[in-house]
């Protein structure tokens, strides 16, 4: 994406559109996009109290650096978001695949492999 889109008005940073692996309790899931402020991501789960507004979420991001001349890296980004909104997808038969938006209070901690 490049600069904000209609209607986000109320987001403070741009936005990237990546999909990378995530961590957050005890399910995995996948980004759609992520900024310096936070993450929307979808996960499937049958827990949706877990994803209540406001709940405070610990997430883990992974992914591998990629940059020419330089041997790859795992990379990854730990700490919480607070659950600002979330939309049932759909249903699988292993749950609800629930989009999810994340607002990242604090940095998150960076770990290299």
């Amino acid at each position: 994406m490049t600069g904000m889109e209609k209607g986000d008005e109320h987001r403070g940073s741009e936005r990237m559109a990546l999909e990378l692996q995530v961590l957050l309790h005890d399910l995995e899931g996948k980004t759609v996009n992520i900024s310096s402020d936070g993450v929307y991501l979808e996960v499937i789960t049958k827990d949706l109290e877990a994803f209540a507004l406001g709940s405070a979420i610990p997430i883990e991001i992974n992914t591998v650096t990629s940059t020419p001349g330089l041997e790859k890296r795992d990379i990854r980004l730990k700490g919480k978001g607070f659950v600002t909104r979330h939309d049932v997808k759909g249903v699988t038969g292993h749950g609800n695949k629930l989009g999810v938006a994340l607002e990242f209070r604090d940095r998150l901690e960076v770990l290299m492999n």
